[in-house]
């Protein structure tokens, strides 16, 4: 069961993520970063490097196991997915922005996460001997279920735009449902999950997801951008996409494992991203929603 979930599922569901993502994309989205260089620079800049920098700071003040540190870097190398998304529409910020964020970062992700991951193992030593990424199947299969299915969206986003309107909400909807059926599945396969919510990796994991969400707030609070751009910056920082930190441990190392905190950070990273919409919600309730930058 875990390894139909796992070898199956979970990419299939991870490509049919990013292909309502790229349905939800246009070529003219990606001249955001041209036309307001500030606020995507930052956003780019926060998550590519801030992230995994903090997530380093934090496995070299915690005594996390092995496993538990490289799959903490592991998710903070990854994007941002279909629920920063969500949660940017919900927190009333800039839901263009976050998209065309998440959708450069998924496409960089490939080339990015495969090498930055195997630099960690190597760095971390003989804590992490025991891992090993092939860099090149790992950027084909990275490849194959984040770039080529935004391509194939923007494809026929291009193609036929009132269609893709009309039918990406369907499939993200689904998408979305089924990720949460996956980790639902792992979870029941792996029970020691929930009992380990009172653990140092659960501390490790809130940790990051708080913090991140809440420097950059603040740091794009500190270059005067937009109230509601500063909420996105938050949430595309602080909520990443688990799903691919899950299958990389598990669909191409085969490394249960480094799932186990990636799991964790899929079902512990709504806490502070909830309360960070409850906030938004109580403190800019007359501010209106918007898709538009």
């Amino acid at each position: 069961m875990q390894a139909l979930v796992s070898q199956v599922l979970l990419p299939v569901v991870l490509a049919a993520v990013m292909l309502g993502m790229g349905l939800g994309l246009k070529g003219s989205d990606f001249a955001r970063v041209v036309k307001r260089p500030k606020a995507s620079l930052l956003g780019f800049a926060m998550q590519m490097l801030f992230l995994p920098v903090l997530a380093l700071l934090i496995i070299w003040v915690l005594p996390l196991s092995a496993p538990a540190a490289a799959g903490l870097f592991l998710v903070s190398l990854c994007p941002g997915g279909a629920t920063s998304n969500l949660f940017s529409f919900i927190a009333r910020g800039d839901v263009a922005l976050s998209v065309t964020l998440t959708g450069i970062i998924s496409l960089l992700s490939p080339i990015i996460l495969p090498i930055v991951f195997i630099g960690y193992l190597q760095f971390a030593g003989a804590d992490a001997a025991e891992f090993a990424l092939p860099l090149i199947p790992a950027m084909k299969q990275l490849a194959l279920v984040t770039l080529v299915p935004v391509a194939i969206g923007m494809s026929i986003r291009y193609f036929a735009p009132q269609w893709s309107v009309r039918t990406q909400p369907l499939i993200k909807k689904i998408a979305t449902v089924a990720m949460m059926v996956i980790i639902i599945a792992l979870m029941a396969t792996n029970l020691n999950v929930v009992q380990s919510f009172l653990s140092l990796d659960a501390l490790a994991v809130l940790t990051l997801s708080t913090a991140s969400l809440l420097i950059a707030f603040k740091v794009a609070g500190y270059f005067r951008l937009p109230a509601k751009t500063q909420r996105t910056l938050a949430i595309e920082v602080g909520v990443q996409n688990a799903g691919t930190a899950m299958m990389v441990a598990l669909a191409i190392m085969h490394r249960p494992e480094l799932a186990f905190v990636p799991l964790m950070y899929g079902l512990l990273m709504n806490i502070p991203a909830f309360a960070f919409v409850a906030w938004t919600q109580k403190y800019h309730k007359d501010e209106p929603v918007t898709a538009n930058a």
